[in-house]
């Protein structure tokens, strides 16, 4: 996996105080083989890094990820579930199509970096 913008220390830190219930690891002998993130919005829910360790792919880890993020969507109240994926990434394509996830064609994504506004200082010499 790639690490992209926004997925920082500081953003992970930020995603577990929202979110807590939705960021789910899988370990096995105290190392981290599978993890995802969900998002709740109140009306939407969100699939994001779903990240599965190359050597345990196909055998369940990625499966038993998303069925608890969906178990725990549901309890929320959530109606659908979406999963952002890139179209080059035909691995997750192929995985969420196997899981009944349905490729919305007539839709864009569309995104923005917002820069965080920085606090001036006064500096006096």
């Amino acid at each position: 996996m790639t690490p992209r913008p926004g997925d920082g220390r500081e953003a992970i830190e930020r995603k577990l105080q929202h979110d807590p219930d939705l960021f789910l690891i899988v370990e096995d002998d105290h190392r981290i083989i599978g993890t995802v993130m969900g998002a709740w919005d109140g009306r939407r829910a969100w699939i994001y890094r779903l990240a599965v360790q190359p050597s345990r792919q196909r055998t369940g880890v990625g499966k038993l990820l998303i069925g608890e993020l969906e178990r725990r969507l549901k309890k929320k109240g959530t109606l659908k579930v979406n999963a952002l994926i890139y179209q080059w990434n035909e691995k997750s394509l192929d995985f969420f199509k196997a899981l009944r996830y349905e490729v919305q064609s007539d839709l864009v994504m569309v995104g923005k970096p917002v820069k965080q506004r920085t606090r001036r200082r006064n500096v006096t010499s």
